[in-house]
Formats: structure tokens, sequence, C-alpha cells
């Protein structure tokens, strides 16, 4: 597919070596001559005016943010048809390509210290991020660290109402807390919600809301009307302090999480029998089960050791990355084919497939499945026809057919049916 590598942006910027690509903007390495030094540069994708209007009005304003655990951005503007943003360059890594192993109970708990006291200084500003998830967390400083990034779809808090039609949702599905789901605006809390989202899926390996029966309408549903299994259901390892901590910030009614991110914050740190760096702060705040966690873990009748946490994080990114990353992927897919780039979309949805395969979930892969096979009927109205594609394309939709038949989906049943005549008709004349 065709890059900008090479092309000089706003006579200033270089773009060298694509780093990735995402459902609204590539982000190329690049080199700012006038600075003589390296930047990472995301060029907008999307080519609706509006769109590329509000992205870069946001990042101009998330340019006012200057603080060690966010990721800064230097410059925004526009180059002929080319909408870009310049950012700081990080090496590390996303939590959520993390190997299994490298985290420990500390350090997962120190990055998500380091992540609520970015927001602490973001909502000090008001401004709420509304898209904190594990692929927006970066380590830093050979994995000590952390740094949120990606403020694309953040807003001022003053701002909200006047900006987001009614009834439009932004942000990872997996990580939204309720009150988006029913169109009010995001607030402070609602940042909170989705850090406690993260540390349920770093300990438990699982999120707290997920139904591999349910398409992401019954998701959406489940965040506004379902209770999360309790974390400790799924890992015994997971200490009655923690657990407590992690289901205040998942709390529906935002009144019932905790109300700031530095509360928050503290009460993490007296998990880890620390106080706040902040000399007028309290632990008052904190649930009363958090005090236990004062005197030291090993004195704890049966608090879990290192290497136990150690081994339990090992088993616990895995799954629920898969699945994260399989969504994401579905939502690039469902882009890139409204565009018509149909190698994107194809590449996405294949990938999607495979991962929702990895970890078993059924449903959401012929969901999946689904929407392939519509796509590849969207390529043979374009004129596009593969041998190779369509017949994959069948076998995949008839994986489907005996998924929905087997949950008793009959109107999906029937799609992917219909999917796979129009399909073999296309094929005509291929074989």
């Amino acid at each position: 597919m065709e890059t900008l590598s090479g092309r000089l942006i706003s006579g200033r910027y270089e773009l060298g070596e694509l780093l990735g690509r995402g459902g609204t903007a590539d982000t190329y390495l690049a080199t700012d001559q006038t600075l003589g030094r390296e930047v990472a540069v995301k060029v907008l994708v999307d080519r609706f005016d509006d769109v590329n209007q509000r992205l870069l009005l946001e990042a101009r304003a998330m340019a006012r943010l200057n603080h060690p655990r966010i990721v800064a951005i230097y410059d925004a503007g526009e180059d002929g048809s080319v909408s870009y943003i310049v950012m700081e360059l990080m090496q590390g890594k996303t939590l959520s390509e993390l190997e299994g192993g490298s985290l420990t109970y500390q350090k997962a708990l120190g990055y998500m210290i380091d992540v609520l006291e970015a927001l602490e200084y973001a909502h000090a500003q008001n401004i709420v991020h509304r898209d904190v998830k594990p692929s927006n967390v970066m380590t830093t400083d050979g994995g000590t660290h952390v740094k949120l990034t990606d403020f694309g779809l953040a807003r001022r808090t003053t701002d909200v109402t006047q900006t987001t039609r009614t009834g439009q949702i932004v942000g990872t599905i997996a990580y939204l807390a309720p009150e988006r789901f029913l169109s009010k605006p995001p607030d402070a809390r609602s940042d909170l919600y989705a850090v406690g989202v993260v540390m349920y899926e770093i300990f438990t390996g699982s999120l707290p809301f997920r139904n591999d029966r349910d398409d992401l309408i019954a998701t959406m549903f489940s965040h506004v009307h379902d209770d999360p299994t309790p974390p400790r259901e799924i890992n015994r390892n997971i200490p009655e302090p923690l657990e407590a901590v992690i289901i205040k910030a998942i709390e529906r009614d935002p009144g019932a999480r905790y109300q700031n991110a530095r509360e928050f914050a503290d009460a993490i740190r007296l998990l880890l029998g620390r106080t706040s760096p902040a000399s007028n702060s309290t632990s008052s705040a904190a649930p009363p089960s958090i005090a236990l966690q004062t005197q030291p873990r090993s004195a704890k009748a049966g608090a879990p050791n290192d290497t136990e946490l150690r081994r339990a994080l090992d088993r616990a990114l895995a799954p629920s990355r898969n699945k994260n990353d399989a969504l994401e992927n579905v939502l690039k897919g469902m882009m890139a084919a409204r565009r018509r780039r149909y190698d994107e979309a194809g590449e996405a949805y294949l990938l999607a497939l495979h991962e929702l395969s990895a970890v078993g979930n059924d449903v959401e892969y012929a969901q999946t499945a689904v929407k392939y096979g519509t796509m590849i009927i969207q390529k043979v109205t374009d004129g596009i026809r593969d041998r190779e594609e369509l017949r994959d394309a069948v076998h995949k939709l008839n994986e489907a057919l005996r998924i929905f038949s087997e949950y008793g989906l009959h109107e999906r049943f029937a799609e992917a049916e219909y999917l796979i005549n129009a399909i073999e008709r296309a094929a005509i004349g291929l074989y």
C-alpha cells in the first residue's frame, strides 16, 4: 500500500519509516529538520474535513500539556491535503505488547500510578483523555515508568457538550464507562473507570464485561447493567485489598468510584506501602480494607509472594490482549472497507479472525467472518474477484454457519448463508 515515506511535510518534517497504521492515522518515524531530532508524525487518513479539523484542534490543545508521564505533542498542521500531528518519539512497548512474565505486582501497580499522575495533571487542565487502554500506555526509561499517549480523542471538559454529537460514542468499547453508552458527557471519573478496567485485565487476564455469545451491542448492555465477576474468583492470587480498589474503580455509578486521580493513586500507593508525594494528601479516601496493606505484605497471613504473582501475571495478558486486538482490527477492517481500501481491510479482518480463533471466542469469530464476507461482496461489486480469496471467504462463512447454528442465532445463520450463495455465484467462471 502506498506510503508517504520520503515526503517533506511543511518544509520541516521528513517522513521516514512507516511505524504503524491505525483507524484514523498512519504513524511515521520522521526527522524535524529545524531542530535536528527524530519525532513521530501521525498523518490523518480520514478525508472528512470535519474530522480532520476536530483532531487538529484537539492536538493543538494537547500541545499545552507538559508532564513527564504524557507523550508530548510538538506541532500540528496541514500541508496541502495532508493533515498531521507531530509527537514525541517513543521507543518502548505498549502495555498490550508486553510479554507474559514481564510484569511484577509492584511494577504493574507502579505503572497504574504513573497513568493516574498523568490523568491528574490533564484533568487539572480540564482535559479528559476518553481513550485510556493498554495500547495507549507506553513503557519508557527501560521499562521503569510508562507514559500516557494518544490524546486524539481527548476533549476539554468545558467543550464536550458542544463538540460531541448526541449519541456519538468514541473510544475503545471494552474500556468505556457505562455513562458513555447513555450519551452522557465523560468526565474525569470516566477516565478513572478505564484505568480500573486496565487493572482488572492485568490481574485477571480477562475483561470485566465479556460474554463470548454476545456482539458489541450486547457488550454495551453488559457495561450498563451487569456486575463484574469479582477478580479473586478468577485469580485467587489477587490480594483482597487490591480487589477492593479495582471494584471501586469500575463501579457503575460514577459517584461510587474514586472521584479524582489522586484519590485513586493514593489507594494504590497504600497497597505498595507508600505515601502520596503531595504533602497535603491523606489516605482517608481509600477503602477501609486498604489500611491492612500498610503492614509488610509478608507479615499478612496468606499474602501472595512475588513469585506467585509473577506466575499469575505471566498468564494474565495474552487472552484478553488477543481479544482486544481482534476487536480493534475488526473496527480497522470496517473503516478500511468503507473507504474501499480492500487490502488493508482484508488484512485487518484476517488478523482479527486469527486472534478470535486463538482465544476460542466463537461468536465474535462468526460475526467477524460475516463482516469479512460482506467486504468480499463489496469488492466483487467493484469488479475485483480473486479465486483464492473467494474460496477462503466461503470456508470461513461455513464455519460461521456452524457456530450460529450451535448457538441458535438464526438471523445471523441466514445472513451467512446468503453471503455464501452470493460469493459462490460471483466465483462462477473463475474455477
